[in-house]
């Protein structure tokens, strides 16, 4: 490669770098990205969280309470329930009660003193405050409202302010208030502080470290709260507080979304998510972010090496890099959030910046054009002896095939090959050359092998060849040379229904290939290519084409080039190119035709083939194909004759029973 061409393949990579770093900071700081650093948070959570040891219990006034005790969810709570209950608690010993309900003015007297006494009791309870705007000329903010003064004068002025601050999602994902501690205390911080825990007084930015469902604590609806045994609430800190109507997002005022919403679609009650704060706050369990300068520095390094690198692979290398970076991108991230207790807008990276890596490297694979070395590339080059047709009907990789005529008015194809074609490289273009010579002698030897014409070589590094030409798919192509489409195994396969072909259309395609397989082995060369792409109808005959990587048959051990189609090739560590490999490809061909799936589906069945009533019938058809697939050489068919005899047996047979 030239300086020139070094030069112009950085300036694009540098582009790409550029684009990807652009997107990242964007997508990571703008408010067209916040979807993308909210789900970065929010799938933490998708993968588990750590065990949390603390005795929890939520007392839920739920569905179940407000029916039992003939309730209204738009009347505050009968308070000489709550003082039953916390006499009950009380009575176990209960460490720790906190009370997710606003006590806000004296009401019945009786229940009020009730409820003082219940509360004088505990050992250690916790009333909630509200917060309430204050306007004013020259301020505006907020302010606690504290329990009225007799209810918080018997929880020894133990009070915290339960609120929620939702993003604009209405998902919770930090600590009130944020930073935390502020002027004033948060319930859970409160509830945390008599719980023994060890709070910072210096002001931090926390992010809610949420558990998996049914691990951090124990829900029990206040109907059966007074029923169990005694003792129970012994070593648990109660949450009491109130169950929203439905789980179903919206609607309550006491209901809001965590990040588990996107996966289940259930919002919780208030006091579930004030008990995950306090259980943060205890263990140290709360999540912090990455700093706005580490952050601009991973999306930056991310940028260059995806926008810069993923556009200098070939496309179907880039796209499988691609993929596994997403799955160790993710990986690394869950991993850092679960032990570190750190999370960063990952879902940028995978989500923005890799797609717009992928776009950018699939745009410049088809902007560039074909290496302009050899003239004629793109018009049909001058053949003695043959007019060519435009456009071509084929291309590969090694060249372009083009629709001729020769001077007895015959159509042929011909396949012209430019060693500028392989950027410097000539070792595929020798290769294909070398194949082609050796084959064309024997190939109008066997009915099953395309036969050449010709070969020649020309100078200024390029060959041609002519040879037979295919069936077409569309008539009156010889009036319009546009028209002419091939009929290879592909197009019949896509024409019929599940791209199957039937039972005995395949057996005859494999008795043809195999006889035709089976004769160029014995000419001492292997295929090394066969695939559907590779079988061309020739006056209705299936014939073996795209012959350029025929080879001389070579022990195992000597076969050193790679080259086929993934798929078609047995797997590793066997390489292509001895019979027991060209027997393999055929097997294989064999399962994509008749089954109409993949090779990457081998050896699975499809399910519509299976509730056909020609199942039965295609076993004996899977059981040769298998043979042929076998992983190791020594269990297929020892040559591709036998593989015809079994193929050929199995036709018989089936004839004969439909007769």
């Amino acid at each position: 490669m030239g300086l020139a061409a070094t030069f112009k393949s950085l300036r694009w990579s540098a582009l790409g770098a550029a684009l990807a770093v652009l997107c990242g900071w964007l997508l990571g700081w703008a408010p067209l990205g916040e979807p993308w650093v909210n789900a970065s948070y929010d799938y933490l959570f998708r993968f588990g969280s750590p065990a949390v040891t603390n005795k929890v219990t939520l007392i839920l006034m739920d569905n179940a309470a407000f029916d039992q005790f003939h309730q209204a969810r738009s009347q505050p709570w009968d308070r000489g329930l709550h003082a039953r209950l916390l006499n009950r608690l009380a009575d176990d010993g209960c460490p720790l009660v906190v009370l997710d309900a606003f006590i806000r003015a004296p009401r019945e007297a009786e229940a009020d003193a009730a409820l003082c006494g219940a509360l004088r009791r505990q050992k250690n309870v916790v009333l909630m405050a509200e917060q309430s705007s204050v306007t004013h000329p020259s301020l505006l903010g907020v302010e606690p409202i504290l329990p009225a003064a007799p209810f918080l004068a018997a929880a020894k002025t133990n009070w915290g302010v339960g609120w929620l601050d939702p993003d604009l999602d209405g998902v919770v994902r930090r600590h009130w208030p944020f930073p935390s501690p502020g002027p004033y205390p948060s319930l859970p911080w409160t509830a945390a502080r008599l719980a023994g825990a060890t709070l910072s007084d210096v002001a931090q930015e926390r992010w809610m470290r949420y558990y998996t469902a049914g691990t951090a604590w124990t829900s029990l609806s206040y109907a059966f709260a007074l029923t169990q045994p005694r003792g129970f609430f012994r070593d648990q800190i109660v949450f009491i507080g109130t169950a929203p109507k439905t789980s179903v997002p919206g609607g309550d005022d006491d209901k809001f979304l965590p990040p588990s919403v996107r996966w289940t679609g259930e919002a919780v009650g208030g006091v579930e998510i004030l008990a995950t704060e306090f259980l943060n706050l205890m263990n140290g369990d709360s999540l912090r972010r990455t700093p706005v300068w580490a952050e601009a520095l991973l999306l930056s390094i991310a940028g260059i090496l995806l926008g810069g690198g993923l556009c200098r692979l070939r496309l179907g290398h880039a796209l499988a890099v691609a993929g596994g970076l997403v799955v160790l991108v993710s990986l690394a991230a869950v991993l850092w959030g679960y032990q570190a207790r750190v999370w960063f807008p990952w879902v940028v990276i995978v989500g923005g910046q890799m797609p717009c890596a992928l776009a950018w490297a699939v745009a410049l694979h088809f902007r560039r054009a074909p290496v302009p070395a050899a003239p004629g590339l793109e018009q049909p080059p001058k053949i003695p002896g043959y007019k060519l047709f435009h456009p071509h009907i084929g291309e590969g990789a090694y060249g372009k095939v083009w629709l001729a005529q020769n001077k007895a008015g015959q159509w042929r194809a011909v396949k012209v090959v430019y060693l500028a074609k392989f950027e410097g490289n000539p070792a595929p273009y020798e290769r294909e050359l070398a194949g082609i010579k050796k084959y064309q002698p024997i190939s109008g030897r066997h009915p099953g092998l395309l036969q050449v014409d010709f070969v020649s070589e020309e100078k200024g590094g390029s060959f041609y060849y002519a040879m037979e030409l295919g069936d077409s798919l569309q008539p009156g192509w010889e009036h319009d040379a546009a028209l002419y489409l091939a009929r290879d195994l592909v197009r019949e396969r896509h024409r019929l229904p599940g791209r199957r072909l039937p039972l005995t259309e395949c057996l005859r395609a494999g008795i043809a290939l195999s006889e035709a397989l089976d004769f160029l082995h014995q000419q001492g060369v292997t295929h090394r290519d066969i695939k559907p792409q590779n079988i061309i109808f020739v006056r209705g005959q299936p014939k073996l084409a795209d012959l350029g990587l025929i080879t001389d048959i070579r022990p195992p051990e000597q076969v050193r080039t790679l080259v086929g189609t993934p798929g078609f090739m047995p797997p590793p560590p066997e390489r292509p190119g001895t019979p027991h490999a060209d027997i393999y490809a055929l097997g294989m061909l064999l399962y994509v035709i008749s089954t109409g799936r993949a090779p990457t589906f081998f050896p699975a069945i499809a399910t519509t083939l299976v509730a056909d009533d020609s199942c039965l019938e295609f076993l004996p058809l899977n059981d040769i194909i298998l043979k042929a697939c076998q992983p190791l050489p020594a269990d297929r068919y020892a040559t591709a004759m036998a593989m015809h005899d079994a193929l050929q047996g199995l036709l018989r047979a089936m004839e004969t029973h439909s007769q």
